[in-house]
C-alpha cells in the first residue's frame, strides 16, 4: 500500500523518474529544432558541389526551374523559411510570399516548382540537421522517404525529390545572405 506521501510528484520515485525523461526529450526537442530568422535570407548550397554553386530560380520562358546555379547575390538565390506548424514554407525572394517550393502531384512525386502558397504537404518542409552544418530537407507530405537532391547526370545542376539516402547530393548548407 502507498503512503499519501510517496502520492506527492517530488517524493515518488517512479514520478521523479517520468518528470525526468520527459524533460530530457524536451530539451532533447527543442535544442534539435533548427531555427531561422523569418525575416532573413538564406543561401542554399549543397555538399557535393560545394559554396560555389547555389540553389536559384532560372526563368525558362514564362516559368522558373529550380538550378543549383554559380553563387551570387542575386534574388534568385535567396531563400525565406516561414515557420508553418513545426515544418518550414520556402520562399523565393524574387517571387514573394505567394510563392511555395512545392511538390508537384504527378504519381512520380518527384519534381519541384514554386506555386501559389496554400495549406498543402509537398510545401511544408523538414529540415533536419545531419551533422557537421548540413542539413536534409524533406516534405511533410513524402516524408523521410524522398530528399531534396541534386540529379546525377553531367550537368549536375537539375533539382529533385529523390529517394533519400546517404548521398552528398542530398546534403544542404544553410547560410544566412
Amino acid at each position: 500500500m502507498l503512503a499519501f506521501g510517496s502520492l506527492l510528484p517530488f517524493t515518488n520515485p517512479y514520478i521523479m523518474k517520468v518528470l525526468k525523461i520527459c524533460v530530457f526529450l524536451f530539451l532533447i526537442n527543442t535544442s534539435c529544432q533548427t531555427k531561422f530568422n523569418p525575416t532573413g535570407y538564406y543561401r542554399l548550397t549543397n555538399q557535393w558541389q560545394g559554396a560555389g554553386k547555389s540553389l536559384a530560380l532560372v526563368k525558362n520562358g514564362k516559368n522558373y526551374q529550380l538550378r543549383l546555379v554559380k553563387s551570387n547575390n542575386s534574388s534568385e538565390q535567396m531563400w525565406r523559411f516561414i515557420h508553418y506548424g513545426g515544418y518550414y514554407r520556402l520562399i523565393n525572394k524574387s517571387q514573394g510570399y505567394d510563392r511555395s517550393l512545392d511538390v508537384i502531384n504527378d504519381g512520380k512525386n518527384n519534381r519541384l516548382e514554386l506555386a501559389k502558397s496554400g495549406n498543402y504537404l509537398g510545401q511544408m518542409w523538414k529540415i533536419s540537421s545531419i551533422g557537421n552544418g548540413y542539413y536534409r530537407l524533406t516534405t511533410k507530405w513524402l516524408g523521410s522517404k524522398k530528399s531534396l537532391d541534386v540529379v546525377n547526370d553531367g550537368q549536375n545542376n537539375k533539382i529533385q525529390l529523390a529517394k533519400s539516402g546517404s548521398f552528398s547530393r542530398q546534403t544542404w548548407k544553410i547560410e544566412p545572405f
